[in-house]
């Protein structure tokens, strides 16, 4: 009886011991779970703290951010965009310490060692981040954020050779890149090379012809080289896709283009639609004068003149258009008064004293002329007034 005692104790002991193993097993299977789940759902989380960020959501992706790195702290993508929150908060120091800790979990996480090139361009280490940049560009070659980094790089240092090379090789890689010309085109211009970037520029454009910012980059690269004609072919497809003050600087720059290539007709039309939003504006008004001058509308250069007149008054500049008027309708008389009013300005003297000459010559007072013509001599006439007369 004594031994059946013993014997049941036992076997109750062990069926204590064995239930115990499978509590504490299902326990551990229970916590793993957990984890697993918490670390899926942290992978999960870092990509709506994506979509946040990228969304201008940035304190709300900071804070799924913190979830995810509080569920699995070694998630190498939620470092990566703590460190980028840091960067735009201006906490620099924070944001290295981010970027590293994100290459300590997954080193070729190359949007992390491009963040440590931008970090070191910030702290003025060029060298620094031109190592960090070429990791970067290692890890995913057709990048084409880390080129452009690169090649800014390299140009910020005057390596300009080394940066139009790497370009050159990626083009031939990426032909149908158009941010890749586009950097082609500006350093080419930036390097007096204008040519070329006109090249490149229309090799974008041709890519992308709705993209409006090439297309006004090749506008001023055709003012630049003085191809007047080509420069209004692009502004005027520009002024049909924009509005407000962006379509009064297109008008402008049409008008602008239009003088400078003779058409001065055309100059004036742009400059009428100015007048619109811009009929307070004296140099809207005096530039209107002149294109009027150079199109040989005597009474509208002059109505012009004077409306800039009555917003600026005194001014010399639009007091020579009204004499420049006057000559077209010889009116020489007139036009002697008018010039006489503006023959000591610094700037339109000489101009003043020259068309006094002409209207002196027109009403026969030889002497009068030569004298003024001497005047103007001494004094180097601004000349542009002089053009726009000599084209009637």
């Amino acid at each position: 009886m004594e031994k059946c005692k013993r014997i049941l104790i036992v076997m109750t002991g062990l069926a204590v011991l064995t239930m115990c193993h499978g509590c504490s097993s299902y326990a551990d299977k229970k916590m793993a779970a957990k984890m697993k789940w918490e670390k899926v759902s942290a992978e999960a989380k870092v990509r709506v703290a994506k979509d946040l960020f990228e969304n201008g959501r940035y304190e709300d992706a900071r804070t799924t951010v913190e979830q995810c790195l509080a569920s699995d702290p070694e998630l190498a993508d939620a470092h990566l965009l703590m460190g980028k929150l840091h960067y735009l908060d201006g906490r620099i120091a924070a944001a290295r310490s981010s970027m590293n800790t994100a290459i300590e979990y997954d080193e070729d996480l190359d949007q992390a060692w491009y963040w440590l090139g931008e970090i070191a361009q910030h702290n003025k280490q060029p060298v620094q981040a031109m190592e960090y940049y070429d990791k970067a560009i290692r890890l995913r070659p057709a990048n084409t954020d880390y080129i452009i980094a690169v090649v800014q790089t390299f140009a910020a240092q005057g390596q300009y050779d080394e940066a139009l090379d790497l370009l050159d090789e990626k083009m031939a890689l990426l032909p149908g890149n158009v941010r890749l010309k586009v950097a082609a085109a500006d350093l080419l211009q930036r390097l007096g090379k204008t040519a070329q970037a006109i090249s490149a520029y229309n090799g974008a454009f041709l890519l992308e012809p709705d993209n409006m910012s090439t297309a006004e980059a090749l506008a001023y690269c055709y003012i630049t080289d003085e191809q007047w004609t080509e420069a209004i072919g692009i502004f005027e497809k520009i002024s049909r896709t924009v509005d407000g003050e962006k379509k009064t600087a297109c008008l402008q720059m049409l008008a602008l283009c239009c003088m400078n290539a003779g058409e001065y007709g055309r100059a004036v039309t742009y400059y009428d639609k100015l007048s619109v939003s811009q009929r307070d504006n004296e140099e809207i008004w005096l530039q209107m004068s002149q294109a009027a001058l150079g199109a040989g509308a005597a009474k509208r250069a002059s109505a012009c003149a004077a409306r800039a007149l009555s917003l600026r008054p005194g001014w010399a500049d639009a007091i020579a258009v009204q004499g420049c008027a006057q000559y077209l309708e010889s009116d020489y008389d007139a036009a002697v008064e008018t010039f006489g009013r503006i023959t000591a300005n610094r700037k339109m003297g000489g101009f003043a004293w020259l068309m006094s000459g002409r209207c002196y010559q027109q009403l026969g007072r030889k002497d009068q002329a030569d004298w003024a013509y001497d005047k103007a001599s001494r004094l180097n006439p601004e000349s542009r007034l002089a053009v726009l007369l000599s084209s009637n």
